[in-house]
This record gives structure tokens, sequence and C-alpha cells, in this order.
């Protein structure tokens, strides 16, 4: 490898996926152990307030490495503000958004990375998130991983994700 594609690929690393860092609450700071709720939990840390880990399935080869080398949920994806962000190592690949407003309340989509279909409610939003499958029946980027999490978690998950921040 040249000594500027090794530059290169250490830029895209450090830029795309933040080095590693910056993965714990956004109310408590980076590698802070305080969550508010469970669905802050599993956002960030992809175990449930039980301490077991939620496992996912499908999602491509290239994420499951990704997630499996940051060992955290939603988080190593959609960004500690849930803003959306590149992917490592697919850095064309941008994560949506996950903030209330790009989820729950945007009449188009195309901006925010969401593509074409309308809004998110609670039932598609348990379909994107354990099937892959977005409002207008249409399946999500094989990046997404599909989420294996029983019905409290992922209910509080949804409840975490419609939660407005300063930002939103």
């Amino acid at each position: 490898m040249t000594k500027k594609a090794l530059v290169l690929m250490t830029f895209l690393f450090l830029t795309s996926c933040n080095g590693g860092f910056d993965h714990g609450p956004a109310t408590g700071g980076t590698g802070s152990l305080a969550y508010v709720s469970n669905g802050e939990r599993i956002y960030f840390t992809g175990s449930s307030i039980s301490g077991s880990a939620i496992s996912a399935s499908g999602g491509n080869g290239h994420m499951n490495f990704h997630m499996r080398m940051h060992g955290t949920g939603c988080v190593s994806c959609h960004g500690a503000e849930r803003e959306g962000k590149r992917l490592w190592p697919q850095f064309w690949i941008k994560a949506p958004a996950l903030t209330a407003k790009a989820l729950f309340e945007s009449v188009t989509h195309d901006e925010d990375g969401h593509g074409d279909h309308g809004s998110y409610d609670n039932e598609s939003l348990r379909r994107a998130i354990t099937l892959g499958i977005d409002p207008s029946g249409e399946q999500l980027d094989d990046a997404m991983p599909r989420w294996n999490m029983n019905p409290t978690d992922l209910n509080d998950l949804i409840a975490y994700l419609k939660q407005t921040h300063n930002h939103d």
C-alpha cells in the first residue's frame, strides 16, 4: 500500500467513524454509563437494561464487521446526536438521521437520507428496525441490520427515538 493510500484510509477512518470515540450517551457524555432510559441504553450500547446484548441479523458483511468492531448499537452508524453519519468501511454510504423530526415529522425524506417514503409511525418503525422495511413497504438498504429484540425493548427504543433534542 502506498503512503498516500495509507494516509487516505486513516483520514477516512477518523472522519467517518470518529475513530471509535464519542459513543457515550448524549446525556452523560463520552464513555459515561448514565443512561436516562432503557431506550437510550439500547441506542448507545446495543444491550438492554438487563445487560444482555441485542442481536442483529442481516446487514451486509461490512456493517456487521463495523458493529462487532465498535461493540455498540444504533449509535455506531446513526451518530450520538442521531444525525446520521458516514459509515466505515463503506464511507460512500451515509446512515440516515434518526431524530424525531426526520422519522416522524418530515413531509419529504429525500434530504435526510430516508428516501421517498412517508413519515414513520410506531408500527412502521418496528418493521424498519426488525424487518428492514420502510413505511412504503420497500426494503431498507442492506447495510441496515435487522435487530432481534423483545417487545418491551423495542417499545423503549421507539420511545427514545420519538424524543426531541434541542437540535431536532
